[in-house]
């Protein structure tokens, strides 16, 4: 990663921070890419970039999203990425700023994750083609993950926007349940399709109401955090 900034570094010298965000930084060693938001004054051509982040021989791929400072970026995008990141280059401060302007968080963006994975099962009962079928599946078993995924991010967020940009796992028993959405929903059954033929629906159905019951603990938290500020108004 050192190689890869001073490479992006030498093809656009007004970029002011490296952020390394999602998968790469909450479950190495499963994860198959490594993103990159660069931030810059002044963005060059994109494919330059791509360009200065491919190492031949390199074990996995990088991708990298260029924004130029004062841009505006989707709230969801900047949760994404304050959900698990790490700063390569540059002090956080632009990333800290992004942060300031989000608005409260709202999980609803985790539930419309949760009836995606219902809609890609039920893709999956209807097709006849069982390629097709074993890429419904396994995208409903990720959409599970990607909804608790989500969840967490809104919940962490809270904590960020209101104490500065503070970086940490979730507290127990959250970091558990999330470790075990990983490995099980988004590396067994998504990336290496190790999902139980016999009873999909049931397991599906199953990691369904475990994960929805993750989304509402964390909800129900952050408001309760809410409720407990003092009011500033006085």
């Amino acid at each position: 990663m050192r190689e890869i900034c001073k490479r992006l570094l030498k093809y656009d010298p007004s970029i002011v921070e490296i952020i390394q965000f999602g998968s790469s930084v909450y479950a190495p060693k499963h994860a198959r890419d490594i993103d990159l938001l660069v931030l810059t004054k002044k963005a060059k051509e994109y494919e330059g970039y791509l360009d200065a982040a491919y190492i031949e021989d390199l074990p996995f791929n990088v991708d990298v999203i260029v924004v130029n400072l004062g841009e505006k970026l989707r709230e969801d995008f900047i949760r994404g990425v304050l959900g698990a990141f790490k700063v390569l280059y540059g002090n956080g401060r632009h990333m800290l700023e992004y942060a300031k302007r989000l608005s409260d968080p709202k999980f609803d963006e985790a539930r419309a994750a949760l009836k995606a994975a219902r809609d890609y099962i039920e893709l999956a009962e209807r097709t006849s083609d069982e390629l097709a079928r074993d890429r419904h599946i396994r995208a409903s078993f990720d959409s599970l993950f990607h909804a608790a995924r989500i969840a967490s991010m809104m919940y962490l967020s809270t904590e960020v926007s209101r104490w500065g940009l503070i970086r940490r796992m979730l507290p127990e028993p959250y970091r558990s349940k999330f470790r075990k959405f990983i490995n099980i929903l988004h590396v067994e059954y998504f990336y290496h399709g190790n999902y139980p033929r016999s009873e999909v629906r049931e397991e599906f159905n199953r990691w369904h109401r475990e994960v929805e019951k993750f989304i509402n603990r964390l909800e129900s938290e952050t408001k309760g955090k809410k409720s407990e500020e003092p009011d500033k108004t006085t």
